[in-house]
Formats: structure tokens, C-alpha cells, sequence
């Protein structure tokens, strides 16, 4: 038995900081799965692919943005899924980019909003979600995010 858990899925959360103040990107679902609720972007990890590189695709299928810089949050969401009646362990990603120009996957999400670190917080719906964001605007925000958690946006393109 391994003492590793592989991930399922990825959670990341993207920052613009050349505005006046940092601004965090919410995306609200539609469709299916808990339509109307405001998250960041999140999605599957596909097969043969590693948890930054699932990161960097979705928030490019997502959203439309090309990150110029991407950290691994050093925080995993631990949640229980309903619908699946099982207990999720997911990693996070901080994305920085430097356009606010958002073009939304339409089956997956109907409206973005770029909102303060307090206005994302309280628009989240679930507990681990508020946690994670308040971590990631202390840790990788407010101060430069520890190099040994940068992932390089290049390298993961040149490995896909």
C-alpha cells in the first residue's frame, strides 16, 4: 500500500495584482452540478497528466487567460462530496495574470466577477473553500510566494 494519495481534481485560484489592489477571479457554474454557486476555477485531472498541468489547462479552458506565473498553493482542500459520498483531498494553485480579459467556457460557467480578497471571500459558498483563500491571499499575495513552489508555465506547456 502507498502512502500517497493521487489527486482527483485541481482548485486555482486566479490573481490579478496590477490593479490598485489584488483582484481574485470568481466564476459562477451552470449546468448540471451546482449551478448558480461562485467559485474559482476548478476541474478533473485527465489521465497521464500531473496536478499543475491540469491547473494551467483549466484555467485556460476556463477563462481564457494565459498565467505569467503559477505556485502551488501548498494547501489541499479536504472536503466531503456528497453526490459521490466521498472525502476529496484537492491541491491548489495560485495563477497571476496580467489581463483582466476573461472569456468564459459557456457550458460550464454563465458570468466572472474580479472582486477584493474580502468580497471573494464572502461570495464563496464552502468553509474549506474561505480557508483556502485566506491562506493563499496571506501566503502567496501579500508577500512573495516561497520560489520553491513556482511552477513554470513553459515547462508544463512543453510537457503536454
Amino acid at each position: 500500500m502507498t502512502p500517497f494519495i493521487d489527486p482527483y481534481c485541481v482548485s486555482v485560484f486566479v490573481v490579478n495584482k496590477t490593479a490598485e489592489s489584488p483582484k481574485y477571479l470568481l466564476i459562477r457554474r451552470c449546468g448540471k452540478y451546482l449551478p448558480g454557486t461562485w467559485q474559482m476555477v476548478t476541474g478533473g485531472i485527465l489521465e497521464g497528466e500531473t496536478a499543475p498541468q491540469a491547473a494551467l489547462r483549466e484555467v485556460q479552458e476556463e477563462t481564457g487567460l494565459i498565467p505569467n506565473e503559477i505556485y502551488c498553493a501548498d494547501f489541499v482542500e479536504t472536503f466531503y462530496m456528497k453526490s459521490l459520498d466521498k472525502i476529496m483531498f484537492v491541491p491548489d494553485f495560485v495563477a497571476f495574470v496580467d489581463t483582466m480579459d476573461v472569456t468564459l467556457s459557456p457550458n460550464e460557467h454563465d458570468a466572472f466577477e474580479w472582486l477584493s480578497f474580502e468580497a471573494a471571500k464572502e461570495k464563496l459558498v464552502w468553509s474549506e473553500q474561505k480557508r483556502a483563500i485566506h491562506h493563499i491571499h496571506e501566503n502567496c499575495v501579500l508577500k512573495t510566494p516561497n520560489s520553491l513552489l513556482r511552477i513554470d508555465p513553459q515547462e508544463l506547456n512543453a510537457k503536454q
